[in-house]
């Protein structure tokens, strides 16, 4: 008999399916903030949601408290400004991080741009530094919060929108000063003046202590409902030269206490003139109670003059 047929090949294999596309980043978690930002109102799930956080002032160096989980110390947030905040509330708008590269390119130069800012992530905390365009709007304006979970810094695209605004403007008025004193060897009217100059709201009508030793200003605190004072800010007057202001300021400290020139809580300082020269300086007060109702200025060291154009107290 003829011998038998081979069995017929095998079919060739199957071509395996091409490799899944890498899933895209997921987008970031809602940045919540703690003191001294509380939310205003709530934020559901819904695509047109955005939590507001306010306030913040503006032009000063602010730190922020970051709460909830998803972040971590060195991660970067982005705060993008948004002239007109309630176009973010539409169904249809375009929710994008767009001006992070302008904000970027700013930073990495040392720039200040009224595009936004950026600040890293540590200690739960952020620092930033809101300087708005001229057409800024107290009632509309605000600045939307991003965060970087790319490779390439200047791609816009690598950077992810939170449900988060903060609202650019500091809604709390600066606390009354009153009954002046200042250290040994200055007149009553030379301490009234200096506090007349360094808060009618004008950096050039600086105030002026006489050549001493650890020289300082104090004033009393109108505290409202009895809240401790939670900030104080400097600013260094702008009418001398840079190398005069350095000579004036370089070194001072923030003190709170229950009277006039005590050092009972410290606020802040010696401050370097790396950080005073780039204006206004912000000093939180977290350990200040209700019973420190003076704010004291000082500049430690032997045949110091102290000046300086403004103070406010929140």
């Amino acid at each position: 008999p003829p011998p038998p047929s081979p069995p017929p090949p095998s079919p060739p294999p199957s071509p395996a399916p091409p490799p899944s596309p890498p899933l895209p980043p997921s987008p970031p978690p809602d940045v919540a903030f703690g003191p001294p930002l509380q939310p205003i109102g709530s934020c559901s799930d819904q695509p047109s949601c955005f939590n507001q956080y306010g306030f913040v002032p503006l032009g000063v160096e602010t730190t922020l408290t970051l709460s909830g989980a998803g972040f971590s110390d060195g991660d970067t947030l982005m705060f993008l400004y948004v002239p007109d905040s309630t176009v973010l509330f539409q169904p249809d708008a375009e929710r994008d991080c767009s001006g992070a590269f302008a904000v970027v390119f700013a930073a990495e130069r040392g720039m200040v741009t009224p595009d936004g800012t950026r600040g890293t992530v540590a200690n739960e905390r952020v620092v930033v530094r809101l300087e708005p365009p001229d057409s800024f709007d107290p009632t509309r304006s605000a600045y939307k919060v991003c965060s970087y979970g790319g490779t390439n810094i200047y791609d816009e695209s690598h950077y992810f929108i939170s449900r988060s605004l903060v609202l650019a403007e500091d809604l709390a008025d600066a606390l009354a000063l009153s009954k002046p004193r200042m250290s040994t060897g200055h007149s009553t009217t030379l301490t009234k003046k200096f506090l007349a100059k360094v808060t009618d709201g004008k950096s050039k009508t600086f105030g002026k202590s006489k050549k001493k030793t650890n020289p300082w200003v104090s004033a009393k605190v109108t505290l409202e409902n009895q809240q401790p004072i939670s900030s104080v800010t400097v600013t260094p007057d702008t009418k001398n030269k840079p190398s005069k202001t350095k000579k004036y300021l370089k070194g001072f400290e923030i003190w709170v206490g229950k009277k006039a020139g005590e050092k009972a809580v410290k606020c802040g300082g010696p401050f370097a003139w790396s950080k005073i020269k780039k204006g206004p300086v912000t000093a939180p007060c977290d350990a200040a109670k209700s019973k420190h109702r003076y704010v004291t200025v000082i500049l430690p060291g032997t045949r110091k003059t102290l000046a300086f154009g403004e103070i406010e107290v929140r």
